[in-house]
């Protein structure tokens, strides 16, 4: 697969549109979540069909779990100037299902971003319509097959835009007066950490260096998403206790 995150690259065209940015994001990722769950179960989330049932589903449910769990304390633990900029956002997930408009532009959102993740695939990856079909995919260019090269160069490319994208948003989104507090250095040491050691255990029980990486980024991925869920219970608890009454 190209690499997860760089999916994310094929709906900023669609920022402009009313579509949620959050449920787009989610949405071009949702059919790779599987590989960073521990378990072998035979998911089906690269198909057409896939989009609007397994992959929808996969989205929602982790669209759902970013605003109501996850979203509030990455960003209160964030550095004051992520926050800054961030001051003002709807993260909560009331706010995003308050009515059936804003569900619906989510849902559409989801299988969109969902689409695009899959149509990108089918040209990255072996027996998919792309390689079948372009049988050049599907020849040797060298040491790799085309569809090979394809996915990692492709992977690299959306990796680019998307750093290229952050920056224009840094430069272009005015800070806000906020008041000063410290970023939470210690639980951001925590979860990269966990995800360093998973992601070492799994390369290093890999059959080859092509199962490494992809054994070292889910494994450390899915480790590093594990520890950042428990420290946002802790972190939406304790908001909880220290609220008067």
């Amino acid at each position: 697969m190209p690499f997860t995150p760089s999916h994310a690259a094929a709906v900023l065209p669609f920022l402009r549109t009313p579509l949620p940015a959050s449920a787009l994001v989610i949405g071009s990722v949702a059919p790779d979540l599987p590989y960073y769950l521990p378990t072998d179960f035979p998911w089906r989330t690269h198909t057409a069909l896939a989009i609007v049932t397994t992959d929808l589903v996969l989205g929602a449910l982790a669209w759902a779990g970013w605003h109501a769990l996850l979203a509030e304390p990455a960003v209160a633990g964030a550095p004051r100037a992520v926050r800054a900029r961030l001051t003002g956002v709807p993260l909560g997930l009331a706010v995003r299902v308050a009515t059936v408009a804003r569900i619906s532009w989510a849902l559409l959102a989801l299988v969109v971003g969902a689409a695009t993740h899959v149509l990108w695939d089918e040209f990255t990856h072996p027996r998919r319509w792309g390689t079948e079909h372009l049988p050049v995919l599907a020849e040797p260019w060298g040491l790799l097959p085309g569809y090979r090269w394809l996915q990692y160069a492709s992977g690299l490319v959306g990796g680019v835009v998307l750093l290229l994208w952050l920056l224009q948003w840094w430069r272009r989104t005015p800070e806000r007066p906020l008041a000063p507090r410290p970023a939470a250095w210690p639980a951001w040491v925590l979860i990269a950490g966990a995800g360093l050691v998973a992601g070492l255990a799994g390369a290093l029980q890999a059959p080859s260096i092509g199962a490494a990486a992809f054994a070292g980024a889910t494994w450390g991925g899915g480790a590093a998403l594990g520890v950042a869920v428990v420290l946002a219970v802790a972190w939406h608890a304790r908001q909880r206790s220290a609220r008067p009454g």
